[in-house]
């Protein structure tokens, strides 16, 4: 069975049957422009993926809607973890790109109360690697940034420009509504140990520089041998 979800909806089919998110149950080798709806003809079938879709949702699904799960870091068979900008959660002052976290980034990060923050689980104890993928001008360098996790944290001074120019605008007839984006660039924060556990990763400025931190399109953890 493959089961497919989206806000909330969640529809189920096999190789013959499919049973969408409203109910309707219709055979695709028979019917593919699912027309005409089965459920009430069938009802062992639908009954069948009804049940499919209920135990999917109990094994699956938060129990609390408001219990969103972490995100997994520091598993010995996937030692590096990308944690992007539109997972992330900003604060204060910082704003995404645009509108949809797809594909954006955090801006307007000016102000040392002003912090990014991740819900992750350290699944293995010991020495990660932590990477910024980053834009900032050259008026912008020097900002000092700390990154910090439970009881652990680190500091780094960002001392290389990076700053290119938005890709894609100059060729559009109409401005977007999505973002566009930059040749975002990686830089080296350094070391830090963390614990095993869920926590909430945490980015901000100790001291700005310029007129903003950075631009800000993801934070890698790599957990190191």
């Amino acid at each position: 069975m493959i089961f497919s979800t989206w806000d909330g909806k969640v529809s189920v089919r096999t190789p013959q049957y499919r049973l969408d998110a409203g109910g309707a149950l219709h055979d695709l080798s028979r019917d593919p422009g699912q027309t005409k709806d089965l459920a009430a003809e069938l009802p062992a079938v639908a009954r069948r993926l009804r049940q499919a879709v209920a135990a999917w949702k109990q094994e699956v699904s938060p129990r609390d809607p408001s219990d969103h799960r972490p995100f997994p870091v520091g598993h010995r068979e996937m030692p590096l973890t990308e944690l992007p900008a539109g997972d992330g959660v900003p604060h204060g002052g910082v704003r995404r790109s645009a509108r949809w976290p797809n594909s954006s980034y955090f801006t307007h990060w000016t102000t040392t109360d002003d912090r990014l923050t991740w819900d992750v689980d350290v699944a293995t104890a010991g020495r990660y690697r932590a990477t910024v993928y980053y834009a900032c001008a050259v008026a912008d360098v020097g900002s000092t940034i700390k990154l910090s996790l439970g009881g652990s944290r680190m500091a780094a001074v960002l001392d290389q420009p990076n700053d290119p120019p938005l890709v894609g605008r100059a060729g559009d007839r109409i401005p977007r509504e999505e973002s566009y984006t930059k040749d975002f660039r990686p830089f080296d924060l350094g070391l830090i140990n963390l614990a095993a556990g869920r926590g909430e990763l945490t980015l901000r400025a100790l001291n700005i520089s310029g007129r903003q931190v950075m631009e800000l399109q993801a934070v890698t953890l790599t957990l190191l041998p």
